[in-house]
């Protein structure tokens, strides 16, 4: 195949030198039918040929590298999962402890560092319920809380979160309004 177009593409190329040293030979050749359709399928005949040629081209990609894995930094609070304290489950009263006393310690570190209090003052505040005016927020940090209303149990009683779950988002909102300026 290959001869052969090579063939007819140096017999182009040498009439149209001809052609270019004697105009008249141009006039050999009408541009008919004929003319048109041997031209197409030389068109056509190259086109297959290029065609073909590229589907045994081996294919190239560029093979890129893995992704970078972002490093983790962990959130302050993480690992208090109030969540798991609150659901029903072996160790539930440890797990509820153990919040109990971070957020203690907390709200401890937030009324010395923003209240402007004393270790010894911030303690009995938190002992006495007296650090807030929410009364959930206060009666969950202290030693001895009072006993909730009979309104409140049954209001409880309704609602979709626990009660330790509520008191603990209570306590952290406290705090935080504390640290922002807002208490």
């Amino acid at each position: 195949m290959r001869t052969v177009t090579a063939f007819v593409g140096l017999l182009a190329t040498v009439f149209g030198f001809a052609v270019v040293a004697d105009r008249g030979l141009a006039g050999l050749f009408d541009l008919d039918y004929l003319v048109v359709t041997l031209v197409g399928a030389l068109a056509l005949v190259q086109g297959v040929r290029y065609g073909l040629k590229r589907r045994k081209t081996p294919f190239h990609a560029t093979k890129t590298d893995d992704p970078e894995l972002r490093y983790h930094v962990p959130t302050p609070g993480d690992d208090i999962d109030i969540d798991s304290a609150s659901g029903r489950s072996l160790g539930r009263a440890q797990k509820q402890e153990r919040v109990r006393e971070r957020l203690r310690e907390a709200a401890l570190e937030t009324l010395t560092g923003y209240g402007g209090l004393t270790l010894e003052e911030a303690e009995a505040r938190l002992d006495a319920g007296t650090w807030t005016d929410d009364p959930v927020a206060a009666a969950a940090l202290q030693e001895s809380p009072p006993r909730p209303s009979l309104a409140s149990r049954l209001r409880a009683m309704f609602r979709t979160e626990s009660p330790f779950a509520r008191s603990a988002r209570r306590v952290v909102d406290e705090l935080v309004a504390i640290q922002e300026g807002r208490r």
